[in-house]
């Protein structure tokens, strides 16, 4: 029986081997690797291996399952209607010819902070796919415009949950945390969504796999319609801006101190199932309207969203599986302890430590939510020479950092945007960590510039 270090290299090393060099399908090779680890794991009873990766399979699927499903749905009713085109020939015209990736830098950026990021991905994958289709080139540069954004505010700016829960435990307001945050994520969003992006744009070519069944043969056949084919930009933007501004007011909501059945009802249509549910329907009403066919013949279509629907869901909860059983192994514990007695500074303390935790078992809001628990104690005993709001983005950009294969981000990621697991590694996980690195630099610059003590 191994402890949480041994744990963690066997699983790393076995889920390298399976996917990499076996080719092994990355559903099995997860829930192979998260069994393994979980027998091999000294703090795992035998008899509860089983139940871990079960439980954290489940987990996993409760949470992005459904959610998963529509977003396909309203992915593919995206293209099939026109309103994926519609989209990218408007934010063309505002950020000009070939210009796209600002305006999906712009996007993701924005829409990710009353959102989560893969919320925010799963809306904007069929638009870069479309707008891949147009150019016919950049698409690794279109590819992390649309990323580099999102995971930067989400794990820095409320009211996403990280940087709220984050905040409230190290006792900083959250109007500070919101706008220091705002001004440390700034620059790391344009290095990694624009320069980085560029420089992988010219270093590797990716060819993307199909995308809810249609080739990119067929894609470009889509881009190639006539503009008066096309129905509106508001139709268009219907299935994406409803989900998202429903969630959002779920989210804003308790801080408005609202009560009574209103709660309850913005409980409920905001739910994110619930919130994709609807923007679904409103996707199929539009192919309907713009296609002119019935109901029976859109569903048919959709058949082959929801088939790689479920199976992008099943490979993220594979992960969601592998990433049980290292927690549960211990390695986050671990990791967490070695870190705090290393005898760092407090800002790179916070920083080393996210990263760490994010790296052993997956979830950036588990990163933070830990880290924040690890040095809030610490907060009472020093006088910062900087605002403690900076803390909560070096905790941010920590957790960043590193997204592998116990992180559902990284197969939705891979999944929605038709990458091999070997180039997702060399694309989002280089990115991720770059963003993260230049971010924690970028954060120490400002604690000496800008204090704000």
């Amino acid at each position: 029986m191994l402890g949480p270090l041994g744990c963690l290299f066997v699983g790393m090393g076995l889920i390298l081997f399976l996917l990499l060099y076996l080719k092994l399908h990355p559903f099995l090779s997860l829930i192979i690797s998260g069994l393994v680890v979980a027998i091999i794991s000294d703090r795992i009873p035998l008899v509860d291996a089983v139940g871990t990766v079960g439980s954290g399979f489940a987990g996993m699927m409760g949470q992005i399952g459904i959610l998963l499903v529509m977003a396909s749905i309203i992915g593919k009713c995206l293209v099939e209607s026109g309103a994926a085109d519609r989209i990218i020939r408007s934010l063309s015209r505002l950020f000009g010819k070939s210009r796209e990736e600002y305006a999906f830098l712009s996007s993701s950026f924005f829409l990710s902070m009353p959102v989560f990021f893969d919320t925010v991905f799963y809306l904007l994958a069929p638009l870069v796919r479309i707008s891949f289709a147009r150019r016919k080139k950049d698409y690794v540069l279109l590819l992390c415009a649309a990323t580099a954004g999102g995971v930067v505010t989400h794990a820095l700016v409320p009211p996403t949950p990280g940087p709220i829960i984050v905040s409230q435990t190290l006792g900083v307001s959250l109007s500070s945390t919101f706008l220091i945050g705002l001004l440390v994520s700034l620059v790391p969003a344009f290095l990694g969504g624009i320069l980085y992006a560029r420089l992988m744009n010219s270093r590797i070519t990716v060819d993307p796999l199909p995308f809810y069944g249609m080739t990119s043969k067929e894609l470009e056949e889509i881009a190639a319609r006539d503009e008066k084919e096309l129905p509106s930009l508001f139709l268009s933007l219907t299935p994406i801006v409803f989900p998202i501004i429903l969630i959002a007011l779920s989210t804003i909501a308790p801080m408005l101190e609202l009560s009574g059945s209103i709660v309850d009802l913005v409980k409920v249509v905001g739910d994110k199932d619930t919130a994709f549910l609807i923007g679904a329907a409103a996707a199929v009403l539009l192919v309907v309207r713009q296609k002119r066919i019935h109901l029976r013949e859109v569903f048919k279509s959709l058949e082959p969203a929801i088939i790689e629907g479920t199976v992008i869901a099943f490979v993220c909860c594979g992960g969601g599986a592998f990433g049980n059983s290292l927690a549960k192994s211990g390695v986050g514990e671990l990791i967490a302890t070695a870190a705090s007695d290393w005898g760092f500074s407090l800002l790179f303390l916070s920083f080393i430590t996210a990263a760490l935790i994010r790296i052993a078992q997956g979830s950036a809001t588990v990163a933070m939510i830990t880290t924040a628990g690890i040095i809030a104690p610490t907060l009472a005993l020093l006088d910062l020479p900087f605002h403690p709001a900076y803390l909560v983005g070096a905790i941010g950009f920590g957790a960043t950092t590193t997204s592998w294969m116990n992180d559902s981000g990284f197969w939705i990621v891979s999944r929605l945007a038709g990458l091999t697991e070997s180039e997702t590694l060399k694309i989002w996980t280089v990115q991720l960590t770059i963003i993260a690195v230049i971010g924690f630099i970028w954060v120490w610059i400002l604690t000496m510039i800008l204090p704000f003590k």
